[in-house]
């Protein structure tokens, strides 16, 4: 079964009680999560039921824990998917003693052609005293119909789509346009038969407490960049080239040049060594620093503490060099000092610490310096602060490059539309369900 609903709507805790309920001498689970997720959400609401002996698989306890699993001392194993992995080579007897397997966060095996989710495709088939398969997700569909294959596989294999591969699934209920043969579209009417085939293994916990929380309330500031900055990143739009200076900044693609335009709203741009190629050394070329003002004054205003989250890594030295005292939550003791309250002003990237993480008690006001084109990234983020628990209006502050054809307002936009879409496919599951 795949549990979806909003993020923060009790997803672990669910798990947690039903494992609680499973008579003791048959739970055997394994709890595959993000790093930070292990050691914060799982352990947080593990601690509440005492009959659930559990141990962390991971960094120097990853032998020890897994030894202790397969002895059957614990009840619960908590790894992440790098350690899961390892345990087909190194830990068998921990797979083997496994009954219920918990996939936490499933979109991050959304591509089924990853080495990801081909390495846990191939232990769920080897390990067949694997009895149940969940897995966990607040974001079902991030981008495209396409990535629910995998999702779908990992709890009901190829009894959801009676097929085994993907590209039989892909192409049951997809086709593509004469000259664009990796633009993949539904075929007509066929949207109601896939969610329909779906619907029976895709669990929506009653929300219950979580429905009455305190409002999301966003404020978007609109930031005047400058005309130079403006000219720049219009000119990069048509042409996937500008020049600062004696210096030609090239955008490979449309989807390169995307990227940079949201550098130049942030305020500067990257040189790469080699254009077409990203790992090929960069240096950032600064070109306003209109950002910084509006973001000091939304931190002055703010009575409650504060979480900037920055896409471009500039702009973490950008949050440092104003806020010396700022602290990056990218591990277990900031998110602790966090969580307690002993933080005034954090600050991180979305993507490395926007999934499974309860920092709902350490603050209520984001700051999206720069604002990410990723849908599941930015709601994931959000909803680390707006979740269970939280007892006042969470605020979401985005500084916006206002301007024709700014691409910050342009994934602003792009961002609420495909909310749109995620809430109205639950929706429509959620009655299918019933």
């Amino acid at each position: 079964m795949l549990l979806a609903c909003k993020p923060g709507a009790g997803k672990t805790y669910a798990i947690c009680k039903w494992l609680d309920n499973t008579p003791v001498e048959k739970v055997h689970a394994v709890v595959v999560a993000p790093t930070l997720v292990i050691y914060d959400a799982w352990t947080d609401e593990l601690e509440q039921f005492s009959s659930l002996d559990y141990g962390h698989g991971h960094s120097t306890t990853f032998e020890a824990a897994c030894e202790s699993f397969a002895a059957g001392e614990l009840q619960v194993l908590l790894t992440t998917p790098e350690m899961f992995i390892k345990m087909e080579t190194s830990q068998r007897g921990a797979l083997r003693a496994c009954r219920q397997l918990v996939i936490d966060e499933s979109t991050k095996y959304k591509s089924a052609k990853s080495s990801r989710f081909k390495s846990i495709r191939r232990i769920i088939n080897r390990y067949w005293r694997i009895e149940h398969c969940m897995a966990m997700t607040g974001t079902l569909l991030p981008k495209h119909y396409l990535q629910l294959f995998s999702q779908l596989w990992i709890v009901g294999q190829t009894d959801v789509f009676n097929t085994d591969r993907f590209t039989t699934y892909r192409d049951t209920y997809f086709f593509t346009k004469p000259f664009k043969k990796f633009e993949y579209i539904m075929f007509p009417g066929f949207q109601e038969k896939l969610e329909a085939r779906i619907a029976p293994y895709i669990l929506q916990p009653d929300e219950g407490e979580y429905a009455a929380m305190p409002p999301l309330i966003e404020r978007v500031h609109y930031v005047n960049i400058g005309k130079k900055a403006e000219r720049l990143h219009q000119q990069m739009a048509k042409d996937l080239v500008i020049t600062l200076g004696d210096e030609d900044f090239i955008a490979a693609n449309s989807g390169v040049s995307l990227f940079k335009q949201l550098q130049i709203c942030s305020g500067g741009i990257y040189k790469y060594t080699d254009p077409g190629d990203p790992t090929s050394g960069r240096e950032w070329h600064p070109i306003h620093r209109h950002k910084q003002a509006q973001l000091q004054s939304i931190i002055q205003e703010a009575e409650a503490n504060v979480l900037i989250l920055y896409c471009i890594l500039p702009s973490r030295d950008v949050i440092t060099q104003l806020y010396p005292d700022a602290v990056e939550l990218k591990s277990s003791k900031n998110i602790k000092d966090w969580k307690s309250g002993n933080i005034t002003i954090a600050y991180g990237h979305p993507a490395s610490m926007g999934h499974g993480l309860n920092l709902q008690s350490g603050g209520n006001v984001i700051i999206w310096y720069d604002i990410t084109p990723d849908a599941e990234i930015w709601w994931q983020a959000i909803k680390r602060l707006h979740r269970g628990a939280i007892t006042e209006p969470v605020y979401v502050h985005y500084l916006l490059a206002s301007f024709s054809g700014s691409k910050d307002m342009y994934c602003y936009d792009m961002l609420h539309t495909k909310y749109g879409r995620q809430e109205a496919l639950l929706k429509r599951l959620k009655k299918l369900e019933s």
